[in-house]
C-alpha cells in the first residue's frame, strides 16, 4: 500500500471528491481525519467505509476559514495521530453566475473558502510538519484557474491564486521536506457537479477537452496519492492537470 502508516487531513470531505480522496487514501494504508463545517450526517458512511478498510478515522468539525477553529482542528488531528503527513485542502465553493451578476458578498465567501482556507490551513500546518521533518500539502486547484471560464469568475480567480499560493509555499517548504502541489481537475461527475451536468453547462467544458468526456472522482483522488506517495520526492510547486486535456481544447 502507497501511503501505508501515513496520517492525512482531508478538509471538505463529507462528500463528493473529499470523501472519494478520503477513502481512496485509506484503502492505501493512510489514517484519515475528515473535516466538514456541517454535513455531520454524510460523515457516517465515509466512516464506516474507511473503519471497514481497517483504517483508524476521525471526524473533526472546523470552519475552515476561522483562524481559531482551523488551529483547534489541527490540535484534535495531533491529539488523536499525533502527526500530520499529508494535508488536502480540498474544501471549496463554486457560484456559476456572469461577471456583472457578482456580489461584493459573493466575491468575499468564494474567495475566503477557496483561498484565504487553504493558506490559513498551510500556515498552521507549516510548524507541524517541519518538527516532525517534512509532509505533503496537497491543494485542489480547478481547471478553471487556467482556461479562466467566464461563468465562474471569482471561482477561476481564487484557484488561480491557489496555483500562485502552491508555487510560493513550495520555495518556502522545500528545505524542510515539505513539498506542495495542487492537482487541477476539469468536469468531474459528482454530486457536486449534477445541476451542471442537468443544465447542460456540462456539455461546454466537456467539448473543451480532448479526450471529449467527464471524468470520474477516482481520477482525481490517484492524481492526489502520486502526490502524497513518498516513493517519489522530486516534484513540488507543479500544478497537475486532470482535465482531460479541457485547456488545450
Amino acid at each position: 500500500m502507497r501511503l501505508n502508516g501515513r496520517v492525512t487531513l482531508i478538509t471538505g470531505s463529507s462528500r463528493g471528491l473529499g470523501r472519494e480522496i478520503a477513502i481512496s487514501f485509506a484503502r492505501e494504508g493512510s489514517d484519515i481525519a475528515l473535516n466538514f463545517r456541517s454535513n455531520s450526517s454524510a460523515m457516517e458512511s465515509t466512516i464506516a467505509e474507511i473503519r471497514a478498510l481497517g483504517r483508524r478515522v476521525i471526524a473533526v468539525q472546523a470552519d475552515v476559514t476561522s483562524r481559531i477553529s482551523v488551529a483547534a482542528m489541527f490540535r484534535e488531528v495531533i491529539d488523536e495521530f499525533g502527526r500530520i503527513d499529508v494535508l488536502v485542502n480540498n474544501a471549496g465553493i463554486n457560484q456559476r453566475c456572469l461577471f456583472h451578476e457578482i456580489s461584493d458578498e459573493d466575491w468575499d465567501n468564494v474567495l475566503s473558502v477557496n483561498l484565504r482556507a487553504p493558506f490559513v490551513c498551510c500556515q498552521e500546518v507549516f510548524p507541524i510538519m517541519i518538527k516532525q521533518g517534512g509532509g505533503r500539502i496537497i491543494n485542489i486547484s480547478s481547471v478553471a484557474s487556467q482556461y479562466h471560464g467566464p461563468k465562474t469568475v471569482h471561482y477561476a480567480v481564487s484557484k488561480a491564486g491557489l496555483n500562485s499560493l502552491t508555487r510560493v509555499l513550495a520555495r518556502y517548504g522545500a528545505e524542510h521536506g515539505i513539498l506542495v502541489n495542487a492537482v487541477a481537475p476539469g468536469i468531474i461527475m459528482t454530486d457536486q457537479t449534477r445541476s451542471e451536468f442537468e443544465s447542460g453547462d456540462a456539455d461546454v467544458v466537456i467539448g473543451m477537452t480532448l479526450l471529449k468526456r467527464p471524468g470520474i472522482p477516482r481520477d482525481v483522488s490517484e492524481a492526489c496519492i502520486y502526490l502524497a506517495d513518498h516513493s517519489h520526492s522530486y516534484m513540488t510547486g507543479q500544478i497537475l492537470a486532470v482535465s482531460g486535456g479541457a485547456y488545450l481544447g
